[in-house]
């Protein structure tokens, strides 16, 4: 028989994340009233030169952006990948997730791995895999494509109902909705029985073998 683990103290996100859709734009485009004007006295030697300064100025700072998602998504990769090492050595002793065992017994194996990696990941916080520079990285990954999809794809739940999102802990089957295409394509990679999921407002690292959150970023489709 499996030994039952103890259950550990755990620390909610910071946040109750009300089931809502926010209509929030993610770009605020300047007015035409609030450009600049250049008065012709300048001559176009002085346009020219401000040409020049601003496109050096942009090549320099997309490469210094290109530098820092690069180091954001390096860092990402060695968190996540970390953790899933660790759910394969928990996951050793344990028969296979099969789909097709008794439903009973698949559950069992979860609740049992689910348990390992409490006591294992004890101290784990919101934010542990998603330091800050993967913030920004997935912050951005998202701005950019969340005008390609439809708002209802990103909407769970009923309008009304408060999910706690709890690191280690699982989610009601109710409250997960599926990540659209477009903003998959758009985010790194995650290893084998890791998913990315959303509930409510919030971008969830999903185990998908022992069915709780990993980590868990709060109003990712929405602006602060």
């Amino acid at each position: 028989p499996m030994a039952v683990l103890p259950r550990t103290p755990v620390r909610p996100l910071p946040v109750r994340l009300m089931l809502t859709w926010r209509q929030t734009p993610l770009h605020a485009r300047v007015g035409s009233d609030q450009a600049m004007r250049i008065p012709r006295a300048g001559g176009i030697g002085l346009l020219g030169c401000a040409a020049i300064l601003s496109a050096w100025s942009s090549a320099a700072a997309l490469t210094q952006a290109g530098d820092d998602h690069g180091a954001a998504a390096r860092i990402f990769t060695e968190r996540v990948e970390r953790y899933a090492r660790l759910r394969a050595r928990l996951s050793e002793p344990l028969p296979p997730f099969d789909t097709r065992r008794a439903p009973w017994s698949l559950l069992l194996t979860r609740r049992y791995l689910a348990s390992a990696i409490r006591t294992a990941r004890a101290h784990a916080a919101p934010g542990d895999i998603c330091a800050p520079p993967v913030e920004g990285l997935f912050r951005e990954s998202l701005a950019g494509a969340i005008d390609e999809i439809d708002g209802e794809g990103l909407v769970t739940g009923d309008g009304e109902t408060l999910v706690d999102l709890v690191i280690n802990e699982p989610v009601p089957d109710w409250a997960l909705g599926p990540v659209p295409r477009a903003l998959l394509e758009r985010l790194p990679a995650v290893p084998a029985g890791i998913s990315y999921r959303i509930v409510c407002d919030a971008l969830v690292r999903w185990d998908e073998h022992a069915e709780i959150v990993i980590d868990a970023l709060p109003d990712a489709f929405v602006t602060r």
